[in-house]
């Protein structure tokens, strides 16, 4: 009895079918990756966001201020301390981490760690979230401060539903326009931030990494997913905001900022902006 095989031809086939079920597959499955992830960065912003909350109800509704000196990491023990006037500029999760008692949740698992900076400083450069330095305010070393434009209190919000407290951002500290006062003003330019997140027309993979956008906490503690075009709608344009352009700069491609533009009076801004506080 003669023994019956696949043929080349039927083997061709075989394998073009499994090669176009791959493509077509393959990156549903990447898709779906990226969505778990996404869905698991919305969460810890939710939960770094409450704990955000709960200190602040704790402490009088002042927010934690993003100190600037200290000689260890409040999220890595372990880590060597080589920098150790920068470590504490990255502290506002030190006074957070008592509520939330998890420091993994303080960085978006979508995003790449720089690692240096991780067991050099413990600090998440890269993957982090950022606090809103012009709501919060910051010490400076050794004395005064930074305030805030909003008195670094949650009663300065008017809108704590509108107001974004925590950012998506490679970096720990948001960025923020100093005026000749000292006070800390929103650096909320959309110029500014469409060069940062859509420098080639499109939005950035790097810097908008789910399904080209971002994920915010919000000053009464919920959390959401903004794309970026989203985003950019809300921040007013220089013409509406009186505020030297200031542009961003990157660092090893892990941290990024605006450059600091200060000296100048406080800006003054057109119609209402809550997303930013300036009402």
């Amino acid at each position: 009895m003669k023994n019956k095989a696949f043929t080349l031809i039927e083997l061709l086939v075989v394998i073009a079918i499994i090669a176009i079920l791959a493509a077509i597959l393959f990156p549903v499955f990447a898709q779906a990756r990226e969505k778990a992830r996404q869905t698991s960065c919305l969460s810890n912003m939710k939960q770094v966001g409450l704990g955000l909350l709960m200190y602040a109800q704790d402490y009088d509704e002042n927010y934690p201020r993003a100190d600037y000196w200290d000689t260890r990491s409040p999220l890595n023990p372990n880590a060597t301390g080589g920098f150790a006037t920068r470590i504490n500029h990255y502290k506002w999760p030190a006074w957070v981490l008592p509520y939330t008692k998890n420091a993994n949740i303080f960085r978006c698992p979508s995003r790449t760690r720089d690692v240096e900076a991780w067991n050099v400083n413990g600090e998440y450069k890269g993957d982090g979230y950022a606090l809103n330095l012009s709501l919060s305010g910051r010490p400076i070393n050794p004395v005064g401060e930074n305030p805030s434009f909003l008195g670094g209190t949650l009663a300065g919000v008017q809108t704590p539903a509108d107001t974004w407290v925590l950012m998506e951002l490679r970096n720990q500290v948001s960025f923020s326009y100093i005026s000749s006062s000292s006070v800390l003003w929103p650096a909320a330019l959309r110029e500014s931030w469409t060069a940062y997140l859509m420098p080639n027309g499109v939005p950035d993979k790097l810097n908008a990494p789910h399904s080209d956008g971002l994920t915010f906490a919000y000053v009464d503690g919920h959390a959401k997913y903004m794309n970026v075009k989203t985003f950019l709608s809300l921040c007013p344009t220089s013409a509406s905001y009186a505020v030297p352009a200031c542009t961003f700069r990157t660092s090893a491609g892990s941290a990024a900022g605006f450059n600091i533009c200060s000296g100048s009076p406080s800006p003054t801004y057109v119609g209402s902006w809550p997303f930013w506080g300036l009402y």
